[in-house]
């Protein structure tokens, strides 16, 4: 079988899934871990190289893909490095933590015709794309309202701000969802060290359909949380990523309205309270599922999953965020 030859830029909290998966793929070759707070002498058995500097790999021509998962403000540098040596690049998410900097490095992706890849992982996990299907397929009925708590005890990280940590996912994983980005946002968080938000709280708004998705992190909870629900005029579905098998629940309950006839704006609300349902679905590994895409990406053989581009329409909604927490969390109109 042939084999896609790969370098992992870091191995610590979330690199070490990597570094376990890629050993697992058949179609992939792990040449290189670069990582220069790891000891080698962890992996005795290892058959890639250690290296605690990255400039070894960009000068490798038999690399043609490079795994990127350090800390959100070093991405840009290395992602821009990698591209313009001539290889494919995969970099966690956040893409980068500026707008200009994302749009330089799609820009570049363009240029080289090489795939730029963020690690959006939530859009290869079978549960949201179950929930998109439902949505597709109108089993929902109109989606009204999109709710997501990620909350839990750490990891506490001193580079980037919960929104940036946490918030990241379900801002991707809401606009999946609606098909579209929001036209405005507003933050509400809190600092307890001094420097950055531990709890945070983001609204996005979206028009065509009316819709309000509101996030809620926190990494200083004493409870693990990793919960979203969708809400339409037919039913409502839940995620919950922490049950271990049970992780759909479909409730036959909504509310929906109808205009009376008379006076200017009266309604009448029509509530529906029925069966909860709790599908089984297909066991998947998200992580596997998304290196894989990277592969054939690499080999030209599929379309990207999660480009560059959505990348940098994240990094969009998170920079007004940032805009709207400077402004005491007045609405931003996304541009």
């Amino acid at each position: 079988m042939i084999k896609t030859h790969l370098a992992l830029i870091g191995c610590g909290y979330w690199g070490k899934n990597h570094l376990r998966t890629l050993d697992q793929l058949s179609d992939a070759s792990l040449d290189y871990v670069c990582d220069p707070q790891l000891n080698p002498d962890r992996f005795p058995k290892s058959t890639f190289k250690f290296t605690p500097d990255y400039s070894e790999i960009l000068k490798d021509a038999s690399i043609e893909g490079v795994i990127i998962s350090t800390p959100a403000t070093t991405h840009y540098k290395l992602a821009k490095d990698f591209l313009t040596s001539g290889k494919a690049v995969f970099v966690e998410k956040p893409l980068t933590t500026k707008v200009e900097e994302a749009e330089e490095l799609c820009q570049i992706a363009e240029q080289t015709k090489l795939p730029l890849m963020v690690g959006e992982i939530f859009r290869f996990n079978p549960a949201i794309q179950f929930i998109r299907e439902m949505i597709k397929n109108g089993e929902l009925g109109d989606i009204r309202y999109i709710e997501s708590r990620r909350v839990g005890l750490g990891p506490v990280r001193n580079d980037v701000s919960v929104l940036w940590d946490l918030a990241t996912h379900d801002i991707y994983t809401s606009n999946l969802l609606v098909g579209k980005t929001p036209i405005n946002i507003s933050y509400n968080g809190i600092s307890h060290n001094g420097k950055l938000d531990d709890i945070c709280c983001v609204n996005l708004g979206y028009e065509n359909p009316n819709i309000l998705s509101t996030i809620y992190v926190n990494w200083e909870h004493p409870r693990k949380e990793r919960l979203t629900i969708v809400g339409g005029t037919k039913k409502a579905v839940s995620f919950n990523d922490v049950e271990p098998s049970d992780k759909i629940a479909i409730f036959e309950r909504a509310v929906d309205y109808s205009p009376l006839t008379g006076d200017f704006g009266e309604f009448q609300s029509s509530i529906k309270s029925g069966n909860i349902i709790i599908p089984q679905l297909k066991s998947k590994q998200p992580l596997e599922e998304e290196l894989k895409n990277f592969i054939k990406c690499i080999r030209g053989e599929v379309e990207c999953m999660s480009p560059g581009l959505l990348g940098l329409q994240t990094v969009a909604v998170l920079e007004a965020a940032e805009e709207s927490r400077k402004n005491q969390g007045v609405k931003i109109t996304l541009k």
